[in-house]
């Protein structure tokens, strides 16, 4: 990843994807921008001096790139869609809407991309996470959970990190095992470390947590430092949504560390 750009408008909540983006690519030996979206060719200058000036006591200059287009989602989806080109956005602190956890543009931009977002919410804590050592995936024994996978290895190997497979249990309900029935708890998540060792050559841990899938996950991360998590934005349908939708959203609303988010081609 030899880019990565921060999306930002004039907003406080802007600046947490930049201190995301500065860890990164510092990380990565990766260059830097901020891009930002405006509906009218004469709103350009303006938005550009604004955040010069919003950025001035923000650490080291960063190179703003301001555009004009109709649709921010489309601008920025098609940025992530390059390669070797990263983007790190903020999600919104509004409640209790499941898109309005990560705002519409966020989440708009996430139904478009053809590649994972780099997300902090507004409970990331950037002193703790200022690189990636551990790249935590969560699956829930789907196929649109598991879709992750490739895109996890690529970014353990990318940051030389640990790679993690995370699964959530709902006590007390059936549905929370994976598809197959007699495959319980670890059982599931040693055969996908198995096979992600025989497809990509790599070595990944696991974790199976106990709970609300969400609530277990902010908990678990609440104690680590340095991570990285990896989820796709829709899983299994049902009583247990280990990596849906509203599960992820409120993921993201809640960690403390990035949140690298993908929506698979055919949930589009």
């Amino acid at each position: 990843m030899h880019t990565l750009y921060v999306a930002m408008d004039e907003t406080d909540h802007s600046l947490r994807g930049l201190a995301l983006g500065r860890h990164l690519a510092e990380q990565l030996g990766a260059s830097l921008s901020v891009a930002s979206v405006v509906t009218e060719a004469g709103q350009v200058e303006r938005r550009r001096e604004a955040l010069t000036t919003r950025l001035a006591g923000e650490g080291s200059p960063v190179p703003i790139e301001v555009v004009a287009n109709g649709s921010a989602k489309d601008t920025l989806a098609g940025l992530v869609d390059q390669e070797e080109v990263g983007l790190c956005m903020s999600a919104h602190g509004r409640r209790p809407v499941p898109e309005l956890l990560i705002g519409s543009v966020t989440a708009g931009v996430v139904r478009r991309a053809r590649r994972p977002l780099f997300l902090c919410g507004p409970r990331y804590a950037p002193e703790r996470h200022r690189r990636v050592e551990v790249v935590m995936v969560g699956v829930d024994g789907s196929s649109l959970s598991e879709a992750m996978l490739p895109h996890a290895v690529a970014l353990a190997e990318r940051f030389a990190a640990r790679l993690q497979l995370l699964q959530v249990i709902e006590t007390g309900t059936a549905g929370a095992l994976p598809r197959d029935g007699d495959v319980m708890e670890s059982g599931y998540l040693h055969g996908l470390a198995r096979r992600l060792r025989h497809e990509h050559g790599i070595e990944a841990d696991w974790e199976v947590l106990h709970g609300d899938p969400a609530d277990a996950i902010v908990s678990y991360l609440d104690d680590g430092e340095n991570i990285m998590l990896a989820m796709t934005t829709h899983g299994r349908s049902g009583l247990t949504q280990v990596v849906a939708g509203s599960v992820t959203h409120e993921v993201v609303h809640e960690a403390p560390c990035p949140v690298a988010v993908w929506r698979p081609p055919h949930r589009r």
